[in-house]
């Protein structure tokens, strides 16, 4: 989607769930990752009654990083095997203010993903260590494109290299094409969730 000569950012990602959290450490390093930093994320995800954030496979999230607040609005998937979707992204001087203007305009707090993460880069991707509450460890590979619009040219063919770049990434991690996936964190959740309710 364009919006004039505003630049808009697109993410390509995929994920894995690992087993050895540390031999990947090691594989990182082997191929030139550096590590950026370690961090405790909180992200609170929102609804609205007006708009099936979730049916149009959008999300609007509150993220809580140390004393750093962002709110991001993340737009729907392209189909393929790398996720690839618009993000928006704007930094907030209070966690609690911005939950208390979304819930001013009707927004209700839905699922809260909490996690550890460890943050590599390898070039201009970034490899993100993840101990997920109620999910487990992770391995998530991901680059950006900004562009015009992301739906443009340019913005097509700076997605498309993006995506060469991930793969590169996690063939290099020696990551599993058959094991990536392209669900977020809130939906492997709320599919985790779903099935703890049928079981019981």
């Amino acid at each position: 989607m364009s919006y004039g000569d505003q630049t808009l950012m697109g993410e390509v990602e995929v994920k894995s769930s690992i087993e050895d959290r540390q031999a990947l450490v090691k594989r990182v390093q082997e191929i030139g990752g550096v590590f950026v930093r370690e961090v405790a994320q909180e992200d609170v995800y929102f609804t609205h009654p007006c708009r099936d954030l979730k049916e149009r496979d959008e999300a609007l999230r509150l993220r809580r990083e140390g004393s750093e607040t962002i709110l991001t609005f993340k737009g729907k998937k392209a189909g393929g095997m790398a996720k690839v979707r618009e993000e928006l992204e704007v930094g907030v001087a209070s966690f609690k203010e911005a939950s208390a203007i979304l819930k001013r305009l009707g927004f209700v707090e839905g699922l809260v993903v909490r996690k550890r993460r460890a943050v590599y880069v390898v070039g201009d991707v970034e490899v993100s260590l993840d101990s997920v509450e109620g999910l487990g460890e992770f391995v998530e590979v991901e680059a950006k494109a900004a562009a015009a619009g992301i739906d443009t040219e340019e913005g097509l063919q700076l997605l498309d290299c993006a995506k060469l770049k991930v793969f590169d990434v996690a063939d290099r991690l020696g990551l599993q094409r058959d094991r990536l996936s392209t669900a977020s964190y809130l939906e492997l959740l709320e599919s985790a969730s779903s099935s703890s309710s049928a079981l019981r």
